[in-house]
């Protein structure tokens, strides 16, 4: 018999305390929904929010197991997958910018930290804790050619500061 709860348990135990590549992949069950949704029985409460933990946690070290592996886009999925159940989670996020980091993109590092700085400045009133700020401190500020100057550019909103982007 297939229980999708035992599976994501086993899964998510593996991912979080394995070393090793033996299991890597993400199966179905850890990007499913939550448990018993609709229930409100205090052990089904209780479960829910530990199996949802369980679950992120697994997510996010299947994401740095992938990206240490060269497996960039699957690690982004991983992380994204643990965003999505949990969109302010700080350590998600900081496992989306180092994933960036790893395969080069410090472009898309910096966006992905702006994106949740802005989130949780509008939706909290704070700012990302200093480990995620450390991660994006050292790329480079950027710098536009005459070309990119002459482009417009579109005020994107941030609670108490305005960032422009320029369009191309």
């Amino acid at each position: 018999m297939r229980v999708d709860v035992r599976e994501l348990s086993d899964w998510a135990q593996r991912a979080i305390a394995s070393p090793g590549d033996d299991e890597i992949a993400v199966p179905a069950a850890a990007l499913g929904g939550d448990l018993l949704p609709g229930w409100y029985d205090d052990w089904v409460l209780f479960e829910r929010e530990r199996l949802h933990q369980l679950r992120l946690h697994a997510l996010e070290a299947t994401a740095a197991r992938l990206a240490v592996h060269g497996r960039h886009w699957e690690a982004l999925q991983a992380a994204y997958a643990a965003v999505r159940a949990e969109p302010l989670r700080e350590s998600a996020h900081r496992t989306i910018v180092r994933v960036h980091l790893a395969e080069g993109n410090l472009v898309e590092a910096a966006r992905a930290y702006e994106l949740f700085r802005c989130m949780v400045e509008s939706e909290l009133g704070v700012l990302p804790t200093p480990q995620m700020t450390r991660l994006v401190q050292g790329i480079p500020p950027r710098r536009c050619s005459s070309a990119m100057e002459a482009a417009p550019t579109v005020a994107v909103p941030c609670r108490s500061t305005m960032s422009a982007v320029r369009v191309l």
